[in-house]
């Protein structure tokens, strides 16, 4: 009986804690979905994959990939947060979505982009993945793969971050070779997750 009394007191003081909130922290209280952009070709979908995989095993949140037809949908899409994350490639980041000179250096980059996405446009990129992709920005210019999430995604999902830069620099060139491959013939969601386990982040 005791052990009822107590229970139904804890339940009630969470509620009451979760009534106190803001309306936006509330709606945390009883979780809510994230969504993901991606490119429809293997690359982009098994790395959405893997973002998807990782946040919905680690932490139980729902998470939702929509695809589009190139990088500056996505990117629009999520300045109207109509989305809360994407992988962009630094390159494609600088030269045609900021329309800044292009940069060969691949930390210069980075850390430029990195700057101007969050003082301009509220938004954060979090660690490279560990590769450089092939076609999406000009050439000598580095594309390194790095998710992008909105800053307010993050104030609501404050663990969201360290759990991503997780995935920093874990898939090497030849990896991404590898999943691709492998997503152009089977689910990206189990390629991402067969992944994840080698891993040891599932």
């Amino acid at each position: 009986m005791k052990q009822k009394v107590r229970l139904l007191v804890g339940c009630f003081v969470v509620l009451l804690v979760c009534l106190s909130l803001s309306p936006g922290s509330a709606r945390a209280c009883v979780g809510k979905t994230l969504v993901l952009g991606a490119v429809n070709n293997p690359q982009q979908q098994v790395l959405a994959q893997l973002l998807a995989v990782l946040i919905s095993e680690r932490t139980g949140t729902t998470v939702k990939v929509v695809n589009f037809d190139n990088h500056r949908q996505i990117h629009q899409a999520l300045l109207k947060a109509d989305l809360d994350m994407y992988i962009e490639y630094t390159g494609a980041g600088q030269v045609d979505i900021l329309h800044g000179e292009p940069i060969t250096d691949a930390k210069q980059l980075y850390q430029a982009v990195k700057k101007t996405y969050n003082q301009d446009l509220n938004l954060i990129w979090l660690k490279p993945l560990g590769f450089s992709a092939e076609g999406v920005a000009p050439p000598g210019v580095p594309a390194e793969a790095a998710p992008v999430v909105r800053k307010d995604t993050l104030k609501k999902f404050p663990a969201l971050a360290r759990l991503i830069n997780k995935l920093g620099g874990r898939v090497d060139q030849d990896e991404i070779r590898q999943l691709e491959t492998a997503a152009a013939s089977q689910p990206p969601r189990r390629v991402a997750r067969a992944f994840l386990k080698q891993k040891r982040l599932i």
